[in-house]
């Protein structure tokens, strides 16, 4: 089971060091010293001179305990000491094959009864040294033979496992296409003896054994059968440098197809799917991207917008709360709609919720229980990723970010977070529950990769904290639809070209799809960008100005005057195409053309009041009626009592904990100051007590934060 040689690089017998080279006398190769006698004959003197000294042993033994008064003495002990010795090797060999395990208990137990026999008669009389003679030669020649027959694969997978204490587990048939990059090997597990999960721990150690770097060997499960799995050997690492783009996946297709930002380490393309395939029993996904800064995160964003503009049923809408146009502004105008600001993206967020459910109700009323490409074809219902840079910014809204991750996927939505790390206090258990898809790249250490990769990833050899940043787009992707045995495989991304990337997106213009009608209504957008104009605050939207000076700028997305010349006005004022109305195309400003929207979404999004007030008659000097409600409007209350605060907490935890937020921190908590009218030191104390009280209980840090779980009845009435 050979798998790789080294040349030496030294000139003596016991030369070591070298390099992987391909020999000729395997398939892949194997550890081979250098072919000097000594290192021919050295492996097979060991026993031969074991066989020597036995004798000189044996007459020392009878020298000194063969007088009749000391014999019944030194037999018993002898014998003790041989039955010993044998009972321990056999229990040592366990870590070792069956066979080896057999010759060594045998070697030990006929070595003892040899010396019994020569300390009583003596290793001079003739029978007994024609016995050490004859038999110790057949010992020493059994050993050879062992070693000459297992000495072929002495570096390879078999005598590997067993340096590493796992001497039970088999190799199969080695395969490794010609000029892949990639050997696999199947394992055959021992039934209760070893697991999956004892050869996944001690992957670095194999590396380290075939001279690899780290992360070069992974073994993954056999999901039907526990007993057998597959070690991935990867020898050379070509992600070290990108591969350039080649552009786009899938030009003029739709978003059903893959999106392909990068290559595997065995050169295969990545596939990331965002919409679900009922005949490929795919479920739709939402998707979120971990990485310390400078892992790549945004090069790998711009890869996939790419991808995105160049199909024809999606619609892409950016929110970036931090950097403003810095990682979206090289998208043409007329492509995505970028909400930049962070209290603009907030307040974006809110309105998110009230287009998934219109989306929904009317997938529902034309017979689809998700959305599928024959709604856009039909239609002109398009697909809806929302792409939310630095999403640590607009999770503080951690209830409308649930309630949007747990109904937008069949609603014809993607969510996509992008930020740094997902720990509990970013981003609470509820949401990453809901994102199926993890696209994590270089992180600190191995706690980070946790927020973002299973543990069944992980412990399959999955290592993104050996790149931290020093290796930019370098990633992991587990996602529905990708084979088991890529979800711990590395991958890169494609080295970006911007002005490919603009040329690509500018040439599928004519094909991009525009939001939907209700749901361009529901956001607050156009149905489809057309220019981008930067204006400060406070400024008349006629004056745009730039981004000079470093003032904060906010990015608005408007319309195209409707009295342009070409542009085109369906007649009969409905684009069947997009089931947009001709006065949903008029200027977002205009309210006579608003008005026009049908009255069911009037009140359900703009949330009009029904039966307005009469304007009221009268002058100046005229005495306005009361108003009951703020007749019984409770008058600002002073400062809590210490009793009031701490019930004002339970209640809160008790909220917390029917919303199924069961894990938090106190960064997780309102601010102290306006809810208990007191600080956070009186609030950690508080949290403390309620743990010492057993209604909480403490399972973990989270930096400098401790992270509390609230305990259920159960658990307080067992307590």
């Amino acid at each position: 089971m050979e798998l790789f040689s080294r040349r030496d690089q030294r000139g003596g017998a016991g030369g070591g060091g070298g390099d992987f080279v391909p020999t000729g006398e395997a398939k892949f190769g194997f550890y081979v010293p250098r072919k000097y006698w000594a290192s021919r004959v050295a492996p097979y003197a060991a026993e031969w001179a074991g066989l020597v000294v036995t004798w000189p042993i044996g007459y020392f033994l009878h020298s000194g305990l063969g007088a009749p008064a000391r014999v019944p003495w030194a037999s018993a002990f002898l014998v003790l000491l041989g039955t010993g010795l044998s009972a321990l090797t056999w229990q040592l060999g366990r870590a070792r094959g069956a066979s080896t395990r057999w010759m060594a208990t045998a070697t030990v137990a006929i070595g003892g009864l040899w010396f019994l026999v020569a300390t009583v008669i003596g290793p001079a009389d003739p029978l007994l040294f024609w016995v050490w003679l004859l038999g110790g030669s057949t010992l020493a020649l059994a050993w050879n033979i062992k070693y000459a027959l297992r000495s072929g694969e002495d570096e390879g997978t078999n005598a590997l496992f067993e340096k590493v204490g796992l001497a039970k587990v088999r190799t199969g048939q080695v395969e490794a296409a010609p000029g892949s990059n990639k050997v696999t090997v199947p394992l055959s597990l021992p039934a209760g003896e070893a697991s999956v999960e004892d050869v996944q721990k001690a992957t670095d150690q194999l590396a380290q054994g075939l001279r690899l770097h780290k992360g070069s060997v992974r073994v993954t499960p056999n999901q039907d059968d526990l007993s057998q799995a597959t070690m991935t050997i990867v020898p050379t690492d070509v992600l070290r440098t990108p591969q350039p783009w080649p552009g786009p996946s899938h030009p003029g297709g739709s978003i059903t197809d893959p999106i392909v930002p990068g290559l595997y380490e065995d050169n295969e393309p990545v596939r990331l799917w965002l919409p679900g395939d009922p005949s490929a029993k795919r479920n739709a996904t939402h998707v979120q991207i971990n990485g310390m800064n400078g892992a790549g995160k945004s090069e790998a964003g711009k890869l996939t917008w790419a991808e995105i503009l160049t199909r024809r049923d999606v619609v892409l809408v950016i929110l970036d709360p931090s950097k403003g146009e810095q990682t979206a502004g090289f998208l043409p105008d007329d492509s995505a709609h970028l909400i930049i600001g962070e209290r603009q993206c907030q307040a974006f967020v809110r309105k998110v919720p009230a287009a998934i459910s219109a989306q929904a109700h009317q997938l529902g009323q034309w017979g689809y229980d998700q959305w599928v490409p024959e709604v856009y074809d039909r239609f002109g219902m398009p697909y809806v990723v929302l792409w939310v840079e630095e999403a640590s910014k607009v999770l503080q809204d951690a209830a409308t970010l649930t309630t949007i991750a747990e109904t937008a996927r069949s609603a014809g939505f993607a969510l996509a977070l992008s930020q740094q790390r997902s720990t509990f206090r970013r981003m609470n258990t509820d949401i990453r529950a809901q994102l199926g898809a993890g696209w994590c790249f270089g992180v600190k250490d191995p706690d980070d990769a946790a927020f973002c990769l299973s543990d069944e990833v992980i412990d399959a050899g999955a290592r993104p904290d050996r790149w931290k940043n020093r290796r930019p787009g370098c990633f992991y992707l587990e996602a529905p639809g990708i084979p088991e045995e890529r979800l711990a495989m590395p991958a890169r991304t494609f080295n970006r070209d911007t002005d490919r990337l603009i040329q690509a997106i500018a040439a599928h213009a004519g094909i991009r799809a525009r939001l939907f009608g209700t749901t361009a209504a529901a956001l607050g957008l156009p149905p489809r960008p057309v220019r981008t104009t930067t204006i400060r605050p406070n400024q008349p939207a006629g004056q745009a100005g730039d981004q000079q000076g470093g003032d904060h700028v906010v990015s608005i997305t408007t319309l195209p005057d409707p009295n342009q010349p070409g542009l085109h006005r369906p007649e009969s004022g409905h684009d069947p195409a997009s089931g947009v109305s001709a006065a949903e195309l008029a200027d977002a400003t205009d309210l006579d053309a608003l008005a026009e929207l049908p009255d069911d979404l009037d009140a359900a999004v703009f949330g009009l009041p029904t039966d307005p007030e009469p304007d009221l008659a009268g002058d100046g000097d005229t005495k306005l009626p009361e108003d009951p409600d703020i007749a019984d409007a409770a008058l600002p209350r002073s400062r809590p009592t210490r009793a009031e605060a701490r019930a004002k907490l339970r209640e809160l935890v008790n909220r917390q904990a029917a919303k199924g937020l069961t894990e938090f921190s106190i960064r997780d908590l309102p601010e102290p100051a306006q809810l208990f009218g007191r600080g956070r030191s009186w609030l950690s104390g508080e949290l403390s007590r309620l743990a010492d009280a057993g209604v909480l209980e403490v399972i973990g840090q989270d930096g400098n934060a401790t992270v509390y779980r609230v305990r259920t009845r159960h658990e307080r009435n067992a307590a």
